[in-house]
């Protein structure tokens, strides 16, 4: 008998598999609607800088350590933002060496949506779930961050 892909999946499919497909889905429908409100660069791997980007900005050393990757991937990442106008780099007050990330007027547009998106986003799950299974969800994902 020939196993399915289906059939391995679901022999190892454990609660980090599922938190995973959720928060994959989370993305996906942030990503494209952002995408659909103008701000196409959420579908590219350079609008991950923008998840550790606020309006204070962020050391281009701190932003590279957040996100995991070399200086050179975090660097042409941010090249390409700033080619598209969302965010600029300024000499950083801490470190007069270093250079810090932050927004432009279109970054901070762009931050601005991204939190009503999150917003949509979070009233369409208590939606499905009901108020009360979505508090438990918050609470317990809380909890296991703890």
């Amino acid at each position: 008998m020939v196993k399915s892909l289906d059939d391995d999946l679901a022999s190892i499919d454990h609660i980090g598999l599922a938190l995973w497909r959720a928060a994959h889905d989370w993305r996906n429908r942030m990503r494209a609607e952002l995408a659909a409100r103008g701000y196409p660069w959420h579908q590219s791997a350079a609008g991950e800088v923008l998840a550790h980007l606020g309006p204070s900005g962020i050391s281009q050393a701190v932003l590279t350590e957040r996100m995991g990757l070399s200086k050179q991937a975090v660097q042409q990442l941010v090249d390409q933002l700033e080619a598209q106008g969302v965010v600029t780099r300024v000499p950083d007050p801490a470190d007069g060496r270093a250079k810090r990330i932050v927004l432009t007027e279109l970054g901070l547009a762009d931050f601005a949506e991204r939190n009503r998106v999150k917003r949509l986003i979070e009233t369409q799950y208590r939606e499905k779930l009901g108020p009360q299974a979505f508090a438990a969800l918050e609470a317990a994902l809380a909890r296991l961050a703890e």
